[in-house]
């Protein structure tokens, strides 16, 4: 998918959200051209996020960093194919989840088993999903305590949490076995299915 002459072909004008690199060692490159510096090389199927695309030197380049951080540059975009989250979809347009996610604006409401510290059995926590199409969504957990904990997913894969220094920066992990994710934020821990994630 090339992008159109002129135009910034970024998420913002309803191009992939994502890319997925097709090719094996793929240069990022420091600026968009062959001469520039390599920033570092993807193998195939990398996911990277799709920040902008426009032409140089006779070519289209997209400015993309890796899903979930990384080194930011430009790959030549006939390298990119829009990402296919597992639901099949290709997100387009801005993720607006997280925005709506904070307004109360939710696509679902429901409770997942939740312990908030080491040891204590499992309870359940009141959520609610605001999805943004892809497997991109943030769910907003509220915690027995009445305090809310926001857990981030793009492409179907949980990426981080809203931490801050003033609740320690708890470390962050998450697995997905089968349709059953695991989140941990420090000593909270969240289970969920991933129907919450892209609906059904």
């Amino acid at each position: 998918m090339a992008a159109e002459p002129g135009l910034s072909a970024s998420s913002k004008e309803g191009k992939p959200r994502s890319w997925v690199v097709r090719g094996d060692g793929v240069n990022l490159r420091e600026k968009p051209s062959l001469s520039a510096a390599v920033l570092t090389t993807f193998p195939e199927g990398k996911v990277v996020d799709n920040l902008g695309c426009r032409q140089a030197e006779g070519r289209d380049w997209c400015d993309v960093q890796p899903l979930g951080g990384g080194p930011r540059g430009f790959v030549a975009t006939e390298l990119l194919k829009p990402a296919v989250a597992a639901d099949g979809a290709v997100a387009r347009g801005d993720d607006t989840s997280a925005l709506r996610a904070g307004q109360g604006d939710f696509d679902a409401t429901g409770k997942m088993p939740c312990a908030m510290s080491q040891g204590q059995p499992m309870g359940r926590c009141a959520f609610g999903v605001a999805r943004a199409g892809g497997g991109d969504a943030t769910v907003v957990v509220t915690r027995p305590d009445g305090r809310k904990r926001a857990l981030f997913f793009r492409m179907g894969k949980a990426i981080g949490a809203d931490t801050s220094q003033a609740d320690g920066n708890p470390a962050f992990s998450a697995n997905k076995e089968a349709d059953l994710y695991t989140i941990r934020v420090g000593y909270e821990r969240y289970e969920m299915p991933e129907a919450v994630i892209f609906g059904g």
